[in-house]
């Protein structure tokens, strides 16, 4: 039998595991460019279908709402020129309210991650704060506005310390119970294993519970951002912030209901957040490929 043959199948010489596993990598790969391009088709195919729907609607004069044309035109030049009541463009407005989301998010997430895995590991500290936490979390937090508003009254800066504050509530929530969940449903063989290992309490939440619950985490942000991003804008349509998505969309329907704009403002509300949660799931496959 000649080199590189052995029992009727052929070997390439040199090549060993490698070739099999490119071998096996390659229609992985291709499936996975195949279920990438497949999302991107039907993400297009529902804004498709949103703006069919929309353009029916304005055709049908259902209500009185201007023609997807009419609003994009709108929100094309509110990217670039300044409208004439607050003097700023949309994407300076987006930018204001995306500061106090982040401030505001940072701090949430400070808090929130590292008390959700502790409350997740010690089931003395989970019965005391959960019982906290159930209580305040039906709560909305827009239904804190005027009493954290009367709080901060006698700082100097009311409305922004008020607006940070509900955002960061609203954030907070979520998270920590997101969190708190991914804690509890890792595997207990995972840490008899490690104990077994000699693992200590501290080791076993910094190298196990705090290494599984990632997805979790990553879940907690995606959904706590998103409802902190709800919050601010709410806030702004309540508190007179002078700049912000929300504020303006107020001041639009204040000055006459001018509709393409506040409806490009409301856009701009849906493609932000869209963004976010597209990329935190962007970092998240990336840092985590077995999430």
């Amino acid at each position: 039998m000649r080199e590189g043959e052995h029992s009727g199948y052929r070997t390439v010489k040199g090549s060993g595991a490698s070739s099999w596993l490119s071998t096996k990598t390659r229609p992985q790969s291709r499936r996975a460019k195949r279920g990438r391009w497949s999302k991107v088709l039907m993400q297009l195919a529902a804004i498709v279908f949103f703006l069919l729907i929309w353009q029916l609607v304005t055709v049908t004069q259902l209500v009185g709402i201007p023609t997807p044309v009419t609003t994009f035109q709108t929100f094309v030049s509110l990217l670039v020129t300044p409208e004439p009541v607050l003097g700023k463009t949309l994407p300076e407005h987006a930018r204001a309210s995306l500061t106090r989301v982040v401030d505001s998010a940072l701090i949430a997430f400070a808090v929130a991650i590292p008390l959700g895995i502790a409350i997740g590991w010690y089931k003395r500290f989970d019965y005391f704060a959960s019982t906290l936490i159930e209580i305040f979390r039906p709560i909305p937090p827009l239904a804190l506005i005027p009493l954290v508003y009367a709080l901060f009254m006698t700082y100097g800066n009311t409305v922004l310390l008020a607006q940070l504050f509900i955002v960061a509530l609203a954030v907070f929530l979520p998270t920590v119970v997101t969190v708190v969940e991914g804690v509890k449903s890792i595997d207990p063989t995972i840490i008899d294993a490690a104990k077994t290992l000699g693992a200590r309490t501290r080791q076993l939440l910094t190298k196990v519970v705090l290494y599984a619950s990632i997805p979790s985490i990553f879940t907690g942000i995606r959904i706590g951002l998103a409802i902190g991003w709800a919050s601010i804008v709410a806030a702004e349509l309540i508190g007179g912030s002078g700049t912000g998505l929300g504020y303006f969309i107020m001041t639009m329907y204040q000055v006459g209901g001018r509709m393409p704009e506040i409806i490009s403002g409301i856009l701009m509300i849906g493609i932000i957040g869209f963004l976010m949660n597209e990329g935190i799931l962007w970092i998240q496959h990336r840092v985590i490929r077995w999430a």
